[in-house]
């Protein structure tokens, strides 16, 4: 039996694949990746075991500046799943809202991502594979 409860909120072949954190600026050592559709710069790496993604805003006007605002940094985790539309139709049953379309990202060679929000468990991305 596992310890806590567990939720099935975007499909049973969901996998968790990173985990998001504002940044003012990406350090020069890193491998960036532009992103103009969703106003960021951003680059992977791995911190035992976890993978981690960093997020510049590319402008005043991007989703992250404001979250840095706020004082914030880690904000979001993302999930990849191989039907991005069963994945935010599963996501509904679980009190989330799709916030912005299915679109591509350029960090993940064009795949298609979506971003969901949930008041109980706050920004959630999800990829598909």
């Amino acid at each position: 039996m596992a310890p806590y409860p567990s939720l099935d909120c975007f499909g049973d072949d969901a996998e968790f694949h990173h985990v998001g954190i504002a940044v003012r600026s990406i350090e020069e050592t890193y491998r960036k990746v532009e992103d103009p559709i969703q106003k960021v710069r951003v680059a992977f790496l791995e911190l035992n075991g976890l993978t981690v993604e960093l997020v510049e805003p590319l402008e005043d006007r991007s989703p992250v500046s404001e979250i840095l605002q706020k004082g914030q940094s880690i904000y979001h985790v993302c999930f990849q799943v191989p039907n991005i539309q069963r994945a935010i139709d599963q996501a509904r049953g679980c009190g989330f809202h799709c916030i912005r379309q299915p679109a591509p990202a350029a960090a993940f060679e064009e795949r298609k991502i979506a971003w969901l929000f949930s008041n109980v468990y706050g920004l959630v991305e999800v990829l598909e594979k």
